[in-house]
């Protein structure tokens, strides 16, 4: 019944998450869209192919030239042209995927040409003109005047390239934009995306913050996919090859801005290229969800094989798409994008939502619920050019990556606390080992020396009688005391500090390591022969504790003052553990957590202490006071332990 209770408590968390993730990530959208978007800018507007800029230059903002161009489609006009020959529409940037201008019966490919007046202050000034990728070859005149050609729009001498261009020119009281295209098989003929024109400066400044953006992006990807393959070589961990994959997959469709803007490239094969990798980031972003989420099922791997199937037939097919004399293709490979984005977003949810194991599901599926929010605003608000950053699909990708991210470098850095506890440990282990190793050296030779002290004792008696038999009383009187002398070196017993043999190894190890140190050493210790307590844990915590101290007194300047003091007793029904050191240093605490002295981690010595103790239902209290440090470990024996100690 409480079982049941808890479930139903995780399902309401989980539809909980689903709906207040989504409601915040439409709005987020939304404000992108209304914000951040060059068809939503407050500024002016063309109308039938005119603009009106208005106001002083100084005070010229930045126009987004969206809305209602002259074009005029299947020719490439020159200004020389004769323009009322040519049959002519109003159409806005990136109303149609080409140049069919929405008939999908209609050739995509051809020739087309745009046009617009601004008119523009009186007096002469510069004036900059930023056009983004124009697929893929055109001539641009303004006021007549050719001014720069990007590849070869000639239909006879066709030469396609892609590039990023800002433009700057004279004018005054108006200004006419001419720009001539052709295309012959690429995905988006003609122009896609909106142009800006204004004050060369805002025009550059608004050009400058996106090329700062990505590029700022790409040198974070490229950095974290370097710490991926490096993980992955540290901890063979299959998580952070795939998403070292992943990441990859951002690096081929992201970087694509950039080299168009420092580059001139062909359309293929970057284009299709630039898709592949788009594609793939879809089975990758399967896979490693998959394996964070541990849900090894066999149509998991169906799904992933299908989505690759799927994205690289997707590349292949705008590929043979290109040069279509009907743009039917075209739509139809748009639609099957469309429907593959959707059935990864599906499977992605499905394996977010039935995750229920660790502290990542809420958040894995808050990520996969915005990406999935963000191809159906893309779906919602089609009209959408961004000022700055990518667009919606983009966000939500970033975002679902970025949270990928953090589920495995929180699992790296638990891994890699996990493995110096497991090294300290294994260190520990071994000082043990070498500490019970050389007490039970010094037992052996004791009791051997024992032995043959024993065994020459009857040759000291008959000795002593020959002596004795012929009166020579100063003789035997002196032979009586060498023998006391080299027996009292020869049989000194060891100390015994405990009746725990594994505890009185390291008190023996830590003592000797103090005499050398010329350290006083301390020492009241009392251990119940039956505890709850295993010699493991016992041993952990004195060897932690005193390998601090004997480290602590080790710097101390005065080693006249140090000393360690180490008393251990039961005392109503607990074990009291005290250890005492000189210290005049300062502790770093953070509330209950106590990081090292020697590095700027957690003390690990320190919190495997507590975490024994903890173990036993005890706890462990650290101080430093008045130039000394104070160790102090309290562990419950029990009704039984207590009374058999007591």
């Amino acid at each position: 019944m409480k079982e049941n209770r808890t479930n139903k408590k995780s399902r309401k968390m989980l539809w909980g998450t689903v709906l207040i993730t989504m409601v915040l990530s439409f709005m987020f959208f939304y404000v992108l869209y209304c914000s951040n978007n060059k068809y939503m800018t407050r500024e002016e507007k063309a109308i039938h192919g005119l603009l009106y800029a208005d106001g002083s230059y100084e005070n010229l903002p930045v126009y987004y030239l969206s809305r209602e161009w002259e074009y005029y489609p299947d020719v490439l006009l020159t200004p020389r042209d004769d323009l009322s020959d040519y049959y002519s529409r109003y159409i806005s940037i990136g109303e149609y995927g080409g140049m069919e201008l929405g008939d999908r019966d209609g050739d995509p490919y051809g020739s087309g040409t745009y046009r617009l007046r601004i008119m523009i202050p009186s007096e002469e000034h510069t004036y900059g003109l930023y056009l983004p990728e124009i697929f893929s070859a055109y001539n641009l005149y303004v006021d007549g005047v050719l001014i720069e050609q990007v590849g070869n729009p000639d239909p006879d001498h066709y030469v396609e390239r892609i590039q990023h261009r800002m433009f700057t020119f004279k004018a005054h009281t108006s200004v006419e934009i001419m720009i001539a295209v052709t295309d012959k098989d690429s995905a988006s003929p003609g122009i896609q995306y909106v142009p800006a024109f204004g004050n060369p400066l805002k025009v550059n400044t608004i050009r400058g913050i996106p090329v700062f953006i990505n590029s700022s992006v790409f040198t974070l990807v490229v950095l974290v996919l370097l710490f991926s393959i490096w993980a992955f070589f540290r901890t063979r961990s299959r998580a952070n090859a795939l998403f070292a994959g992943v990441c990859l997959c951002v690096l081929g469709y992201t970087c694509y801005p950039l080299l168009y803007t420092y580059a001139a490239l062909r359309v293929q094969p970057w284009f299709s290229l630039e898709m592949l990798f788009y594609y793939l980031a879809f089975p990758a972003m399967l896979l490693l969800e998959y394996e964070i989420t541990e849900r090894k099922y066999k149509w998991i791997g169906w799904v992933v094989v299908l989505t690759a199937v799927l994205g690289v037939g997707a590349t292949v097919a705008g590929i043979f798409a290109g040069g279509s004399k009907t743009a039917v293709l075209s739509y139809g490979i748009s639609w099957g994008t469309e429907g593959l984005k959707w059935f990864t977003v599906v499977c992605l949810m499905i394996a977010a939502f039935f995750y229920t194991e660790g502290e990542g599901k809420i958040s894995l599926l808050a990520g996969t619920v915005i990406y999935a929010v963000s191809l159906a605003a893309d779906r919602i608000w089609p009209l959408y050019d961004p000022i700055i950053g990518g667009w919606f699909p983009e966000w939500g990708g970033t975002i679902l990556t970025g949270i990928f991210g953090m589920l495995l470098w929180k699992e790296l850095t638990e891994g890699y606390r996990m493995r110096l506890i497991y090294e300290e440990q294994s260190r520990q282990m071994e000082l043990r080992l070498m500490m019970q190793k050389e007490h039970y050296e010094k037992l052996t030779g004791a009791l051997e020396e024992a032995s043959r002290t024993r065994h020459d004792l009857r040759q000291y008696i008959r000795t002593a009688s020959m002596l004795l038999e012929q009166e020579h009383y100063e003789e035997l009187k002196e032979y009586f005391h060498r023998f006391a002398r080299e027996s009292s070196e020869k049989m000194q017993t060891p100390v015994c500090y405990s009746k725990n043999m594994s505890v009185d190894a390291i008190l023996h190890y830590y003592a000797a390591q103090l005499e050398q140190l010329g350290v006083e050493f301390r020492h009241s210790v009392e251990i119940p022969a039956q505890m709850k307590i295993t010699d493991l844990d016992i041993c952990r915590i004195f060897g932690n504790l005193l390998e601090n101290a004997v480290r602590a007194v080790e710097n101390e300047q005065d080693s006249e003052e140090a000393y360690v003091n180490c008393v251990c007793k039961v005392r109503m029904g607990k074990l009291l553990i005290n250890i005492e050191n000189t210290y005049h240093g300062e502790l770093r605490r953070n509330g209950e957590v106590l990081y090292s002295t020697r590095h700027s981690g957690r003390g690990i010595g320190t919190a495997s202490v507590s975490k024994t103790a903890e173990k036993y239902g005890g706890y462990a209290d650290f101080a430093a006071e008045d130039g000394m440090f104070r160790a102090n470990v309290f562990i419950p024996l029990g009704n039984l332990e207590g009374k058999k100690s007591a």
